[in-house]
């Protein structure tokens, strides 16, 4: 009996130590279980928020874009209306300037078709002892308009005045020449260090060879 009693006395802290190392195994595995889904977890919120940053840096990128073309657009549409409008005020001031040298040029023509006629239709041969003081004043008259008649549309179309278009060719000449001139200075001054590095090499070179 007393045998009995202490074997299920012995046989019971064993089942007692199976038992506790039964819970211990599983609650180490639910622990090991529950690090690797947390892990995992931590992993995939990790992986959206690093999505969310892309994304957020494609919209900034857009967004900076955008703001750049829109300041683009600002500032270009303000220049090229400042431009236009400029320009549309020297174009429509330098219409008007044709128009009013254009209306010119036709009266001029006419006028001076009219002198050259009249001038033209002067016949001396048929002047007479008798009208000759008349017909003569006539013409002078019609000579001394005539004159006055060109030099008036000399003032006002420099296409007349072959003087002031030599003038200006002398002086597109003469600024002509002053600008190669001014190019050949830029080159020897531009040349001017290359040469003298030249020269002093050539010295040492032969210095050296001696």
């Amino acid at each position: 009996m007393n045998e009995g009693v202490t074997n299920t006395a012995t046989a019971l802290p064993e089942s007692r130590t199976d038992a506790t190392l039964s819970r211990h195994t599983v609650s180490e595995l639910t622990s090991k279980e529950e690090v690797d889904w947390k892990l995992n977890e931590a992993r995939e919120e990790l992986l959206t928020l690093r999505r969310q940053q892309e994304e957020l840096e494609r919209q900034k990128s857009d967004l900076e874009e955008l703001r750049r073309k829109q300041e683009e657009y600002g500032r270009g549409r303000t220049e090229l209306i400042e431009d236009l409008t400029r320009s549309l005020v020297a174009v429509e001031r330098q219409q008007l300037e044709a128009q009013r040298l254009a209306e010119l040029c036709v009266r001029t023509r006419e006028s001076f078709r009219d002198c050259l006629e009249q001038v033209q239709n002067l016949n001396d041969a048929e002047w007479t002892g008798v009208n000759l003081r008349a017909e003569l004043s006539r013409a002078l008259g019609i000579i001394e308009s005539a004159r006055g008649e060109l030099q008036r549309a000399r003032v006002k179309l420099d296409c007349l005045n072959p003087t002031t278009n030599e003038q200006a060719g002398s002086k597109s000449k003469l600024l002509s020449r002053e600008e190669v001139l001014r190019h050949v200075l830029i080159g020897a001054a531009v040349s001017a260090p290359l040469i003298v590095a030249g020269t002093i090499w050539l010295i040492i070179f032969l210095v050296t060879r001696r």
